[in-house]
């Protein structure tokens, strides 16, 4: 019998054959805060995959998400590389380019968790629905720039919260506060539509290091808050609102000759400025309505790994941030992790986690996570 052919082509072969995987997450969590307390198994998420050319300036991916309450399409669009050499142009549904961290999916984090500040002020995922624009060139023999521009009718965060809250993240960048949520419209005018922007420059540091520095940004020029109900039983709800988020980054990544052993260092800080949460006031009355808070919040976040062989590495990471709100009490939350990889495609991870609320007692999580993947797994995203 002749040997079959089982790999999977990449987006950079000419065969048509698309890349399939499979990629499975689930987390063994003991829980110790104000809400919550105890041990839980997690299925966090099956992910299908498919990538693959559609002619020599197409191609295109999409990633299907399911957990034990939910499916849903995460990421699925086409993208156009004949317009220039070293640009190309993407439409339909994908993760914002935002920072280091925004374009990657949680599962594949080499972090427990999004970084609580990441979290709090865009969600744990973020994906839009749009356009963008990119192009890298190079400057000299050691620096390479980068900058991307793109348009979104529709960005709405979801899953993979934090271990902290209940059913997921509870972050102002699309989900409820306090019973009231962001409220997009379906069509608006070309002015209004949701912008993201980002600039970056990677330069190489003698021969195994790379610095990289960056920043991002968000706006929302046209937005709503909506929930809550007045004495008639009618939805309560403010429109013609705006909100913008920025953040800079700056990353060194060094590994020895061999590639076995290596460092990584990063730290980003963000700023969110406009109309960043709403509340009910007087609940159940005519005079019932939404009170609005605009301001501005600021929170970073910063991480020390070290991969001291192939198959292990240890890292610490620090997030703090403004909570979005009147007051703006702070939150700062530390996470210890150790990861082992036993083969290529599988990953066991032990990380314990605190938190330091102003708002209420101190909590703390123990998390033991596998990830296991199957066929070719890999979603395009930029430095």
């Amino acid at each position: 019998m002749p040997r079959l052919y089982w790999g999977q082509t990449s987006r950079f072969t000419n065969a048509f054959n698309p890349a399939i995987g499979l990629a499975v997450d689930g987390t063994f969590s003991h829980v110790e805060s104000d809400d919550l307390e105890g041990y839980k198994f997690d299925l966090n998420l099956a992910e299908l995959t498919m990538q693959g050319p559609l002619s020599p300036n197409w191609w295109g991916n999409f990633a299907l998400e399911a957990n034990t309450e939910e499916v849903e399409l995460s990421e699925s669009a086409l993208y156009y590389t004949g317009i220039g050499e070293r640009s190309s142009l993407r439409a339909g549904k994908f993760f914002i380019d935002f920072g280091k961290q925004m374009q990657i999916h949680v599962h594949d984090l080499s972090t427990p968790q999004r970084p609580a500040v990441l979290r709090e002020y865009l969600g744990a995922e973020l994906p839009g629905t749009g356009v963008q624009f990119d192009h890298w060139s190079p400057i000299g023999e050691e620096t390479a720039f980068r900058f991307s521009a793109g348009l979104f009718s529709d960005m709405k965060s979801h899953g993979h919260g934090s271990l902290f809250e209940e059913g997921g993240d509870h972050g102002h960048g699309g989900e409820d506060h306090d019973e009231v949520g962001m409220h997009l419209e379906d069509r608006r005018e070309l002015s209004d539509l949701i912008m993201t922007a980002r600039a970056t420059a990677m330069k190489d540091v003698g021969t195994n290091g790379i610095f990289q520095l960056g920043t991002s940004l968000r706006s929302l020029p046209e937005f709503g808050f909506e929930g809550g109900e007045d004495d008639a039983g009618d939805e309560l709800e403010v429109d013609g609102l705006d909100q913008s988020v920025i953040g800079f980054d700056l990353s060194y990544g060094w590994d020895s000759d061999d590639g076995t052993k290596g460092w990584d260092l990063g730290l980003e800080f963000l700023r969110m400025e406009g109309a960043l949460a709403a509340e009910v006031v007087d609940d159940g009355l005519p005079t019932a309505s939404l009170d609005v808070y605009d301001g501005s919040a600021q929170g970073w976040f910063a991480f020390v790994e070290h991969d001291w062989n192939q198959q292990n590495g240890f890292g610490v990471m620090v997030s703090a941030f403004e909570h979005l709100e009147e007051g703006a009490p702070m939150d700062t939350e530390t996470s210890i992790y150790w990861s082992h990889y036993p083969t290529e495609y599988t990953r066991f991870r032990v990380a314990a986690i605190n938190r330091e609320s102003d708002e209420g007692e101190d909590s703390q999580a123990l998390l033991f996570q596998l990830t296991g993947y199957f066929g070719a797994h890999g979603h395009p995203y930029n430095w």
